[in-house]
């Protein structure tokens, strides 16, 4: 009965999608019909203020968005050094970035995902209209390169069936640079610890559109024993005008060869910080990796009204990572397509769209010890595939109104094969239907209200479904829960003031927690029920001495309160216990001063308390962190650029940029939860452009 029911779920869903399809075309044809004899002046133009992301992809403006969005242009990317996204993503109200090493680091939104023990889990990303998050969840963007990325756009919570319904938000990263003549740039920067970072983008522009490469590559000795790293990008990417069609397409490979210090007990974080965790150093741990990501996509007008936009992408990935306990070799394959067809009026736009992804993993695991060196143990093949199918409409219902509603469903299977035994496991997750409102209010021609409502999940990961034998533990369910928030948004007339508040409420039903059962096993568990509540505040002030002498004032805050509230583990309730892994509080403060050439960058960001473990008895204090750049800008002959100067950590403190939550305890060993952040550094670097 179950089966038959969630078929006849799932072919509604693909019913509805067909029926708003036909609409569109229909609605389409009628509109060309009449337009044909229409004096095309009177119609009203849709007054919704569109933003382009990029070429296929578009969102309402900031100030109209029915939801929380933060964004983060090219200038405040490039407010730090070269490689490290942190410091900017920390500086966003409710977003946070733990960086334990370069090549390990956990993205959490509103807390959702803090549990994941040594990735970012529960959030949506995009790089351009290739999702870059895998089949299981599982997202990387710290290894795409600065040149690659033009802007970031964060939706917070379940807030848009565009991009799925994950809890924690999405994550969209723009690649195209607007280029307006053919151009060639090279950064070149070196810092502390051995680091060198090297960066080249040329771009042609033509009369059909641009072409463009990007390349860096970056090396570092680490501040840590057993942390060298270095990692090579190179991407190749074009938009061509074709009529009434864009085609684009991307290309990105990236080679990674990164050793892992992992995390340090109290001990040694106090006392040798530098040092890597004793069994990591031991066997040199490490993880080498090759990444391709390929996407080949076509925009196109199809009359007045109606536009289409289609992406068929591909990547693969192979990584051989060594641990104390075993050594991994994973290979992984990735197909998929996505489709959006959007009808547009005077009064309202509807989209409709899929996307679908099929992924196949083959995961190897061999002996490191000298009893079973090099011994294969286990070998499992995991294929995983998903359908989204979404649609959202936006309806402009006065000058002031506009009401947005979506609706997004979703489809997941694994199959899972274990070639040692030969035993196949096959598990469809329920059909899930996730729904969305929200509503932006002008109260002036300054000022917004918002609101928004709606239903996210996330489908566990590989780690968290897969029990230590390999098999497949159908018993764990998909973490899902509803998102409400309210806000407040204000912008000057002359845009040199702005503010938004917002205040959000989250419950989740079968939340995903990590179950240790020595330091290389462990596996996901429900949790029962938990809440989310919290106030994000953001203030933002550009005082205009001069035309050449400017100052920017930003000031961002988030606190939040985040606790179980039902979960009993081996017999122990901790309901009431707060979540582990999440601040209390963070606060950031900068200020930019431009005078002249030169650009003076500061941000003070600070860390509230927080929990260690589920039970509450560790915590882990408060902790503020200084930084600055300045900058100024260079004309030689033909050539322009600028020189630049920055220091992290500028009263070296220390602190931990990451923490373990929950780490385990074993033997006379005491838990390792701390990954201890850089003391005071430096980089130095040359922009050159022509």
């Amino acid at each position: 009965m179950l089966h038959k029911a969630l078929l006849t779920y799932k072919y509604c869903a693909v019913r509805i999608l067909i029926v708003m399809t036909t609409l569109l075309i229909t609605l389409s044809s009628r509109a060309q019909t009449s337009f044909a004899n229409a004096d095309t002046t009177e119609i009203k133009p849709l007054q919704l203020d569109e933003v382009t992301i990029n070429a296929p992809v578009t969102i309402l403006s900031e100030q109209q968005w029915p939801g929380s969005i933060v964004h983060i242009d090219s200038l405040t990317i490039h407010a730090g050094n070269s490689f490290l996204l942190s410091q900017q993503l920390n500086n966003m109200p409710g977003v946070l970035m733990q960086q334990g090493a370069l090549n390990t680091s956990r993205i959490t939104i509103r807390g959702i995902g803090s549990r994941t023990p040594y990735n970012s889990n529960r959030i949506k990303a995009y790089w351009g209209d290739i999702p870059i998050t895998d089949g299981d969840g599982v997202t990387s963007i710290e290894d795409i390169g600065f040149n690659d990325i033009n802007s970031i756009r964060i939706l917070k919570g379940p807030s848009s069936a565009l991009y799925g319904a994950g809890l924690g938000g999405v994550v969209l990263i723009d690649p195209w640079h607007r280029t307006t003549r053919t151009s060639l740039t090279a950064n070149s920067e070196t810092g502390s610890y051995g680091t060198f970072s090297n960066q080249l983008s040329a771009a042609i522009k033509h009369n059909k559109g641009t072409t463009g490469i990007t390349a860096n590559h970056l090396t570092s000795d680490g501040y840590r024993d057993n942390s060298e790293y270095e990692r090579f990008n190179i991407t190749l990417k074009a938009r061509y005008s074709l009529g009434t069609h864009i085609l684009h397409y991307l290309y990105n490979y990236r080679y990674l060869n990164a050793h892992i210090p992992s995390s340090l007990d109290s001990i040694d974080f106090y006392n040798q910080p530098e040092k890597a965790a004793d069994s990591w150093a031991a066997i040199e741990g490490y993880e080498k990796s090759q990444r391709q990501i390929l996407n080949i996509g076509l925009s196109s007008g199809l009359g007045n009204r109606l536009s289409n936009s289609l992406n068929l992408f591909g990547i693969t990935t192979g990584l051989d990572e060594l641990r104390p306990f075993n050594r991994l070799d994973e290979k992984k394959r990735a197909i998929g397509i996505r489709n959006k067809l959007t009808y547009q009026t005077g009064r309202f736009r509807l989209t409709a769209g899929l996307e679908a992804m099929n992924e196949f993993n083959t995961i190897k695991l061999y002996g490191v010890k000298p009893t079973n060196e090099g011994q294969l143990l286990s070998e499992n093949d995991i294929e995983r595939r998903y359908i989204n199918l979404f649609g959202l409409l936006d309806i402009d219902v006065t000058d002031k109104l506009i009401i947005q509603t979506g609706l997004n469903f979703n489809s997941t299977a694994y199959k899972n094969e274990d070639q040692s035994t030969g035993q196949e496991s096959n598990h469809q997750y329920p059909a899930t239907l996730s729904p969305r409102l929200g509503i932006n209010y002008a109260l002036t021609n300054t000022s917004n209200l918002f609101a928004a409502a709606g239903h996210g999940f996330s489908t566990p990961s590989v780690e968290e479904a897969q029990m230590p034998d390999g098999s497949f533990n159908a018993s764990v369910k998909p973490e899902e829960g509803y998102h409400f928030d309210i806000g407040y948004r204000y912008e000057s007339v002359n845009n040199k003031t702005k503010a938004d508040l917002t205040v959000y409420w989250m419950k989740l039903n079968n939340l995903l927690v990590t179950k240790r059962e020595s330091e290389e096993i462990f596996y996901g568990i429900n949790a029962g029920e938990t809440s989310h509540k919290g106030l994000e505040v953001s203030a933002w002030h550009q005082l205009l001495i001069n035309t050449n002498n400017t100052i920017v004032f930003k000031g961002t805050f988030s606190g939040s309160i985040n606790q179980f509230e039902d979960f009993t583990d081996d017999g122990v309730n901790y309901s009431q216990k707060h979540l582990p892994g999440i601040p209390e509080y963070t606060a950031h403060l900068s200020a930019d001063y431009t005078l002249k050439h030169s650009h003076f960058h500061f941000n003070y960001q600070f860390f509230g308390q927080q929990y260690l473990n589920d039970s509450n008895s560790k915590t882990y204090t408060d902790h503020s962190v200084l930084n600055g750049k300045v900058s100024h800008r260079i004309q030689i002959a033909g050539l322009s650029g600028s020189l630049y100067l920055g220091i992290n950590n500028i009263a070296d403190n220390h602190y931990a940029s990451m923490l373990l939550i929950n780490a385990p305890s074993f033997g006379s060993k005491p838990p390792r939860y701390y990954y201890p952040a850089p003391p005071r550094n430096w980089y130095a670097g040359i922009i050159i452009q022509l």
